[in-house]
């Protein structure tokens, strides 16, 4: 999602850290980042600790497919770095299933499905739909292909784009009249923003596969096939149990569609 920087594994692995143990043995650890500055997804709670959807849906998971899991709070613009070079085995930030990435990546079954929309004060005049963004800046999160290839193909190629390293960054200067909308997942917008009454989505979220591919699910190193399904065991025994349900009406106020 976002541009990869050379980090060293004592900078990429930073801030909170808590370890999700199964009850199997300690045999296989594996090590997992989050980047928990996406709040419900994840994020640091007022102890210290990592908490969010994808944090308790990787202990979860985790413990269904009897493995060991350490979760690190890693950053998005150092993940796929700590994930090349060992550093973490997983990504367990939930991450838009591409062509391109699954040719350089393993990945998990898809977990669930988001759409991309615009987000836009409460105050912002939609009568146009996005015809009315046409022309002015735009905020994304910084080096996420997708996100820009969306814009661009909604907007227009001239589209002015500026990259935010996380939500909050960019609506802070949405509110400031710096850039006219800010586009993201919708479950992300719907949660985080639109439901303090504040903001709203400037049209309905497009979920075009040529976008947003075909869902979001883990990724890993080439070579982990053994892992993979070893994981995906695990999501397939939470989901059919209805604990990712339950964890979509907690943190989202909505169920996560699978299909």
């Amino acid at each position: 999602m976002k541009m990869i920087q050379t980090l060293s594994a004592a900078l990429i692995v930073a801030g909170a850290s808590v370890a999700a143990l199964s009850p199997a043995s300690a045999d296989e650890v594996v090590k997992v980042g989050i980047d928990a500055a996406y709040k419900p997804f994840a994020y640091v709670d007022t102890n210290g600790e990592l908490a969010g959807l994808e944090v308790d849906l990787t202990k979860a998971v985790c413990a269904a497919a009897k493995v060991t899991c350490e979760i690190s709070n890693v950053p998005w613009d150092g993940i796929w770095t700590a994930l090349e070079t060992s550093t973490i085995d997983m990504i367990g930030t939930t991450v838009t299933e591409t062509a391109p990435r699954l040719e350089k990546y393993d990945a998990t079954r898809i977990i669930y499905k988001v759409g991309y929309a615009f987000l836009v004060p409460e105050s912002a005049d939609t009568s146009k739909g996005l015809d009315g963004l046409k022309g002015q800046p735009i905020g994304t999160i910084v080096g996420t292909q997708s996100y820009y290839d969306y814009i661009k193909a909604t907007l227009g190629d001239d589209a002015q784009i500026q990259g935010y390293d996380n939500p909050d960054a960019a609506v802070l200067d949405l509110d400031a009249g710096r850039i006219a909308a800010f586009q993201n997942d919708n479950l992300q917008l719907q949660q985080q923003f639109v439901s303090t009454g504040k903001y709203k989505l400037a049209a309905e979220p497009s979920f075009d596969k040529k976008f947003v591919g075909e869902g979001r699910g883990w990724f890993f190193r080439k070579g982990s096939a053994d892992l993979v399904a070893k994981i995906n065991k695990g999501l397939d025994s939470v989901i059919a149990s209805g604990k990712l349900d339950e964890l979509g009406l907690k943190y989202l106020n909505t169920k996560l569609t699978t299909q």
